[in-house]
């Protein structure tokens, strides 16, 4: 006899929906369930992707997510294979406050959570797969941090960022972002011109919408997924 779904509805409303898992609850209101809708079936495609190669060499292989918020990637990671999931951030939202009694709820094994900011990333353990997802438009040297996330890759790097739908100029990027005082901004192709730049293997990539922000400067998300 199938067993209940897990109830998430009294941890109050999440930053993500884990009907991926199985669970129920409440997630938070606004862009977060359409932005989710958007990213997540191209996520999930790149982690298992990159997981399917690495458990035939590697049968307990690390994955750390980078920007981890709610560590949503990590726990996909550990359902998909991953022996060891770990995600990093530095709860300024204290979107992580949740994330390890989730990680328990749903039968997350080896779930680590370590509060940090990225700037520390020279400190990290290397992993077999790393996510740099929904983060490096916060950071105003993003082209910088996306190389060290590269570094702490062992196998693959899996990348998302939200892009400027405004203009497609090649060159475009501005720091902070526009109207804000802190973070960056590319475009989807300036960004690719970057990306494309370092030289590294592109094993995929994708651009839609995120249909939940409403300015064209928020809206774009771009995605890569890159071997070593």
């Amino acid at each position: 006899m199938p067993s209940a779904p897990v109830d998430l509805s009294d941890l109050g409303p999440l930053y993500h929906d884990y009907a991926f898992f199985g669970a129920t609850g409440e997630q938070l209101p606004g862009h977060f369930a359409p932005n989710q809708r958007a990213k997540a079936p191209i996520l999930t495609a790149y982690i298992a992707l990159a997981l399917a190669d690495v458990l035939e060499e590697e049968p307990e292989p690390l994955f750390v997510e980078l920007f981890c918020a709610d560590a949503y990637y990590a726990m996909v990671a550990g359902r998909l294979g991953a022996a060891t999931v770990r995600g990093i951030d530095n709860n300024r939202d204290e979107h992580s406050d949740t994330a390890e009694e989730i990680a328990r709820r749903l039968g997350i094994g080896g779930f680590e959570l370590i509060e940090a900011d990225v700037a520390d990333m020279a400190s990290f353990e290397p992993a077999d797969v790393v996510a740099n997802v929904g983060g490096l438009y916060h950071v105003g040297n993003p082209e910088q941090v996306l190389q060290d996330s590269y570094a702490l890759a062992r196998r693959y790097l899996v990348v998302q960022t939200v892009v400027s739908l405004e203009n497609e100029d090649p060159d475009y990027f501005e720091a902070p972002a526009p109207g804000w005082d802190w973070g960056s901004r590319y475009n989807a192709v300036s960004f690719d011109t970057m990306i494309r730049d370092q030289g590294w293997e592109l094993l995929a990539w994708h651009r839609n919408e995120l249909t939940g922000n409403g300015l064209a400067k928020d809206r774009g998300s771009v995605y890569y997924l890159i071997a070593k």
